[in-house]
């Protein structure tokens, strides 16, 4: 038994695991409890636990992943405090040592250098690498956080931190509003359980289901599923094929409570030199993977790449006339010239010629 135990704990990570394990079933039970014998839970905790875990989810996808691991935006010394401060709330790991790995699953996604490799099972990548000390012990490769000093006081006194802020934290506000324990067990430790799952479902489900939008290369996927659990980073082949874009969902429409806040932090002065890729990129990349499914499907390749050519040509010819529409009537207020009637009329022109383009491109990807 001895020995048996020895291997186990020489491949598996001890503390790591009894945690994944143990938080989960110890608040459920401690949240049983309190309401088999207060018969009610307090209407100011549940609403202080879900805004918590809305600050917990959008402190790591904000702050540990498209600010620190992706460096997609500069943010001021005070948002990155309390990313730091209350990312820690969520047991992910140290801000160093969560980008290092997510970093090191970018760049050699879907090997066996891949952290979480997706090769390796669904229950692997969601949370299985966590239990194993290979995995949990990689060398940190994060030279730049290494020498942010904020980042390195994180690391040095995380444990510390992630306890003050994880659980004494929330059982003192559930004390102020009427019960340290549900505090504790719901605020503390099932939010922290409910935010570790949606962010594994990133590295798991996302990688599994979904569409392949922009790249088939690799196997992230884009799933609206995900990215209603983990405030917008469910679009995750375009964050795999744009990775420095603090976006991840592009449209207006897709749900991306992270990029909403950064804006914001923006509007308020508190973001800056917020990074994205150019719209003709990303249709480029998009195309590319329509095309191979187009191939397959008996359209020959001079026919789609010619259309493609056409498509992005207008495209940037538009994206030009605007550009020069612009500056021009900012130089001349005089509306009326002859020259800026002839650049409404071209950018039409290219306007037209795009959306006829793409409408071509639809009906050939509907027949395919």
């Amino acid at each position: 038994m001895k020995k048996l135990f020895k291997e186990w704990s020489s491949k598996y990570d001890l503390t790591v695991s009894l945690f994944l394990i143990l938080n989960p079933l110890i608040s459920l039970t401690l949240t049983i409890i309190y309401v088999w014998t207060a018969r009610e839970i307090p209407w100011a905790i549940l609403v202080f636990a879900l805004a918590f875990a809305a600050a917990t989810n959008l402190s790591i996808t904000a702050g540990y992943h498209r600010l620190f691991s992706h460096k997609s935006y500069d943010a001021h010394p005070i948002v990155r405090a309390l990313f730091l401060l209350i990312g820690a709330s969520g047991f992910q790991g140290s801000c160093l040592k969560w980008s290092s790995d997510h970093r090191r699953h970018h760049s050699k996604i879907d090997s066996e250098n891949d952290p979480y490799n997706i090769n390796n099972g669904f229950w692997y990548a969601h949370m299985g690498w966590m239990f194993q000390k290979s995995s949990v012990n990689m060398p940190i490769q994060a030279p730049d956080l290494e020498k942010d000093w904020m980042v390195m006081f994180q690391d040095k006194y995380y444990l510390w931190i992630s306890i003050v802020t994880g659980f004494v934290f929330p059982m003192i506000i559930g004390h102020l509003f009427g019960s340290a324990l549900a505090g504790l067990a719901i605020a503390g430790g099932l939010r922290i359980a409910l935010t570790q799952q949606s962010t594994f479902f990133v590295n798991s489900l996302c990688h599994t289901l979904g569409r392949q939008t922009y790249s088939r290369e690799i196997s992230a996927r884009d799933s609206f599923i995900v990215a209603l659990l983990t405030h917008g980073e469910g679009y995750h082949n375009f964050h795999h094929k744009f990775q420095i874009d603090f976006r991840n969902g592009i449209r207006w429409y897709h749900w991306d409570p992270t990029k909403w806040t950064i804006l914001t932090l923006k509007w308020m002065g508190l973001a800056s030199k917020l990074r994205q890729i150019s719209s003709a990129e990303i249709l480029k990349a998009r195309l590319q993977v329509e095309s191979l499914k187009m191939k397959s499907r008996g359209f020959s390749d001079e026919q789609l790449e010619n259309l493609r050519e056409k498509i992005l040509s207008a495209q940037n010819q538009l994206k030009r006339l605007t550009e020069e529409y612009e500056r021009f009537r900012n130089e001349f207020q005089d509306a009326s010239t002859a020259k800026l009637i002839r650049i409404r009329t071209d950018i039409q022109v290219a306007k037209i010629e795009f959306e006829m383009g793409m409408k071509l491109w639809r009906i050939y990807l509907k027949a395919a």
